[in-house]
């Protein structure tokens, strides 16, 4: 390869960097999007969606891989699903980040639909929600592997199926840090294996705290349970559904629900909306320059 190709490949590299660096997306009254679905048809892998307080009457699909929605303050920034569909649904993605939202009304047809569905998806992270009055809490479904559900309020959420956070067909996925009061059921697993459930507190779901009809999962981590409001303090808790499934090491005092440390993006920066680093862009085009001129000088 030629000085002058070599030359011209590093400004090749250069550029290309700079244009794929990651975008902060402002979602709110007079910003540039006033729809959490509308920034999400705009976002590019490594973006980050920040929403500001409000309450947002909107179904939001997410099918692109690599997103972070977050909302600014859960307590006042709302998804109201309307009990037309999820209050959030993460379709067929995978590497997508959820948290900071109070997500309540995700009902309507589908026994996927939940206050937050993940369909068939991997690896994403949902995390410091206020789940309530939805038809199911959370729905892992279909093929939803190596997930964490973390750092969330599920609770009254009472609508036809009425669990607080449903499995269905999915493995490897991480259940923890969770409050989880006042639904149906607590947490239901359907054929459902490997997955990691612990340091959950499970209160007063009114047909039972949890079901598990495989067995094949486990319910305590390095000999830390879950604490059950009905748990009777003497040896393991017995959990319904398939025989000898159990949390071999209960606990005696509810959790502290603790707000989880939100992962980045890899390659995630906050920028000005759709814009690259204004600096990069600059040390970019000096590079060009120079490397224009060293190929000049050796033509002459």
């Amino acid at each position: 390869m030629t000085s002058r190709n070599i030359i011209l490949l590093i400004c090749l590299i250069v550029f290309t960097a700079g244009s794929a660096t990651a975008s902060t997306l402002t979602v709110g009254k007079d910003q540039a999007y006033t729809t959490i679905q509308s920034a999400i048809d705009a976002a590019k892998t490594g973006d980050t969606i920040l929403v500001n307080e409000g309450s947002y009457g909107e179904n939001p699909v997410i099918n692109k891989n690599g997103i972070s929605i977050l909302g600014n303050n859960k307590e006042n920034t709302i998804i109201d699903g309307n009990n037309k569909s999820s209050g959030i649904r993460i379709d067929q993605a995978n590497n997508v980040v959820i948290s900071g939202f109070t997500i309540k009304n995700g009902g309507g047809g589908g026994s996927e639909v939940a206050g937050v569905t993940l369909y068939m998806g991997n690896g994403n992270t949902i995390s410091n929600l206020n789940i309530i009055d939805n038809y199911v809490g959370i729905s892992l479904f279909k093929g939803s592997n190596n997930n964490i559900v973390s750092g969330n309020i599920v609770e009254s959420n009472l609508g036809k199926l009425g669990y607080g956070i449903y499995l269905h067909t999915s493995n490897d996925n991480k259940i923890f840090n969770n409050n989880i009061k006042n639904n149906k059921v607590g947490i239901y697993l359907y054929d459902s294996k490997t997955n990691q459930l612990y340091t959950n507190n499970l209160l007063g779901n009114k047909d039972s705290q949890a079901y598990d009809n495989n067995g094949l999962n486990s319910w305590d981590f390095d000999k830390m349970g879950n604490y059950w409001s009905d748990y009777g303090g003497s040896g393991a808790y017995v959990i319904k559904g398939a025989k000898n499934v159990m949390d071999n090491f209960p606990q005696d005092k509810a959790f502290a629900v603790k707000s989880e440390a939100v992962p980045t993006q890899q390659g995630e920066k906050a920028v000005e909306t759709e814009k690259s680093t204004p600096g990069f862009t600059v040390i970019s085009f000096v590079i060009s320059l120079l490397a224009i001129g060293i190929v000049n000088r050796r033509r002459k």
